[in-house]
């Protein structure tokens, strides 16, 4: 029997290559279950950094397709000892398979728990860790909502800035049927909200966005590295992160790693509950009303666009690596994986002096509906190292309120004028990318 590592990948697409090298690291082969690509293409090119692959006939995976996958697997000479989930819609399908294989990962309660967010917030204000008042909408029902304050609204289950926006007036809340019309409509995105289509409201944390690029093995916590989303447009109905820069650029180095320390304290009282292992992305605000920090959301996975790509250019270490080394650690090589986390980790050098590796990335996004005619990013000068254009000509763009990521780029840069390479490669990039419609 080989052996091998569990793909768990969504309508033929993943970090394939990438997991492909780092299973190869450990001496596994890669094999993948997937459910119905969009089209034949999406599936090739995964293909080919793949052992083998089991494909359904559905868009989106369930648990009886990962268990007939697993069997068939066995079946053509595979012991599949761990799984991999990439896309955040089949967390909970890794962490079950894994909990049956011996595999280390989070339990599957604790990841119920950080993927609802209202019952997040509602954990954290309970444990005297947020300050965020939140009520969840029940149909038909408007909360009585203090107008002092503003408020937020978003999905209980999301991703991709789906349906986040300012509640400028309560009869802005009329729309949310109709937004649970795309949520359930959506053909890529609609496994993210795992059946879930209801709505929350929360206080609006005004003031600067991070998000903390964290691994947690066994309980133990390590920070890689912290974004701050530099570039972030409200539009009526979503919320688009335009540009993140690392380190941060906004705030002082004490204040980041105060930061930290309550990502760390939120994180430890959820150890608890068995979130204990594994990539996260968490986002987090600096309320400057009332100088305090607040979580926003836990991901329980790598963060999404080039985070993985900055992480690595900025600490030396892959988030994905990392987390296929993580699954099957042996017991005595714990503390060595610790300590080479925070030998790479970019926190300490906040706290002691000037940042010697920085990096700027950015996203630009299509209009809902439209049909893609020309796409391009040919910059004449100060080329990105990273580029990825995620769609070319005849690309229908869906008809939903989140973020359609047309491109994404990264740069390095001058860690000592971040504030000014910021401000150009904003200009650089709005004055290049180019999007036609027809």
């Amino acid at each position: 029997m080989k052996r091998a590592l569990l793909l768990l990948m969504h309508q033929g697409k993943s970090y394939t290559e990438e997991i492909a090298r780092a299973t190869a690291g450990l001496g596994l082969d890669l094999v993948a279950v997937s459910s119905r690509p969009r089209t034949p293409q999406a599936l090739a090119e995964s293909r080919r950094h793949l052992a083998d692959c089991v494909v359904t006939e559905e868009p989106e995976l369930g648990s009886g397709d990962v268990d007939k996958a697993v069997r068939e697997l066995t079946g053509r000479g595979y012991r599949i000892e761990a799984a991999l989930a990439s896309f955040e819609g089949y967390r909970l399908l890794m962490a079950s398979l894994n909990q049956r294989l011996g595999a280390r990962d989070c339990t599957e309660s604790a990841l119920r728990l950080c993927l609802d967010k209202y019952a997040l917030r509602s954990h954290l204000f309970d444990a005297g860790l947020s300050e965020v008042g939140v009520h969840r909408l029940a149909p038909g029902h408007i909360p009585e909502l203090d107008r002092s304050r503003r408020w937020f609204v978003k999905p209980v289950r999301g991703a991709s800035s789906f349906a986040t926006f300012v509640l400028d007036d309560v009869d802005d809340l009329a729309d949310l049927p109709a937004i649970q019309q795309q949520m359930r409509a959506d053909p890529s995105m609609k496994a993210i909200f795992m059946d879930r289509y209801d709505f929350l409201v929360e206080e609006y944390v005004d003031g600067p966005e991070f998000s903390f690029e964290t691994f947690v093995l066994d309980g133990r916590i390590d920070h890689l590295c912290v974004h701050e989303k530099a570039r972030v447009e409200r539009l009526e109905r979503t919320t688009l992160e335009g540009m993140s820069v690392s380190p941060p650029v906004s705030l002082g180095r004490e204040l980041v790693l105060e930061g930290a320390d309550h990502v760390t304290r939120c994180l430890t009282a959820l150890a608890e509950h068995g979130l204990t292992a594994g990539a996260f992305h968490i986002e987090v605000k600096y309320w400057e009303s009332r100088k305090r920090w607040e979580i926003i959301e836990i991901n329980p996975r790598m963060g999404g666009s080039l985070i993985n790509d900055s992480v690595t250019t900025i600490t030396g270490l892959s988030l994905l690596d990392l987390w296929t080394e993580s699954l099957l650690l042996p017991d005595a090589e714990r503390d060595a994986f610790h300590d080479r986390l925070a030998g790479a980790s970019q926190l300490p050098a906040l706290g002691t002096g000037p940042a010697d590796r920085a990096t700027v990335f950015l996203s630009k996004y299509g209009e809902k509906g439209r049909t893609v005619d020309a796409i391009g990013f040919e910059p004449p000068h100060r080329p990105p190292r990273i580029l990825r254009l995620h769609v070319g000509r005849g690309a229908e763009l869906a008809s939903s309120d989140r973020g359609i990521c047309l491109m994404d780029a990264l740069w390095d840069v001058a860690a000592d004028d971040l504030a000014g390479e910021t401000a150009f490669l904003d200009r650089h990039a709005t004055e290049h990318f180019h999007v036609r419609y027809r």
